[in-house]
């Protein structure tokens, strides 16, 4: 499948489907098509996917995946705890004609089953501490750091100050690539609105 533009790449993306059984307390949901378009496609742009090792951790339905895969990447790691986020991502994977790139892993993304900085690129949009435990964010990113030379990672908006000394602390320089808004469907109970929107900060850890 030939991708010339960030525009083909989200309209691609639009086709890779949610999740099946969603769970609350994973707090899943499935990130904007256009997010990972822009931050895959910036990654390319810096020449950092062609022919690289990626790693989608948390990697809910593939998406940060495919667009890898479609991009150019060598070898592509989707890992996700849930065993039926990681059959969504395979069904997703399979659909889209990339799973000769794509390894799929389930595992924990704070206990990883590789050694080393192996990648050479981690996408993220981990769990924000609402539904889950607290700081889960920060120990997807510490993981991240550890397997990954370069990281683009989603979090909260409000929490951008404290996510910026935590990459400090882990001896990395860090860059916000900006402030965007992910659309959260109405998918569990607690849902009032058919839209809820979360003011995120997009981030380049390197």
């Amino acid at each position: 499948m030939y991708v010339r533009s960030k525009k083909d790449l989200e309209i691609i993306l639009e086709n890779v489907k949610q999740f099946s059984r969603p769970k609350i307390e994973l707090e899943q949901y499935i990130t904007d098509s256009s997010i990972v378009a822009e931050l895959v496609w910036l990654s390319y742009m810096r020449g950092e996917i062609t022919d690289s090792k990626i790693l989608d951790l948390g990697c809910g339905t593939g998406r940060f995946a495919i667009a890898s895969a479609l991009l150019g990447a060598r070898l592509v790691i989707c890992l996700d705890v849930d065993i039926d986020a990681i059959n969504d991502a395979k069904m997703n994977i399979l659909n889209l004609g990339v799973d000769s790139i794509i390894d799929l892993v389930v595992a924990d993304a704070r206990h990883l089953p590789f050694k080393g900085s192996i990648f050479d690129v981690v996408f993220q949009n981990p769990p924000f501490g609402i539904q889950s435990r607290r700081g889960m964010d920060i120990e997807f990113l510490k993981s991240a750091v550890k397997a990954g030379s370069r990281i683009y990672t989603i979090h909260k908006a409000e929490t951008v100050d404290y996510v910026v000394r935590k990459v400090q602390e882990f001896e990395r320089r860090v860059s916000v690539i900006g402030k965007r808004v992910i659309n959260i469907p109405l998918m569990y109970s607690h849902h009032r609105k058919r839209i809820h929107k979360v003011e995120v900060v997009l981030l380049y850890v390197y």
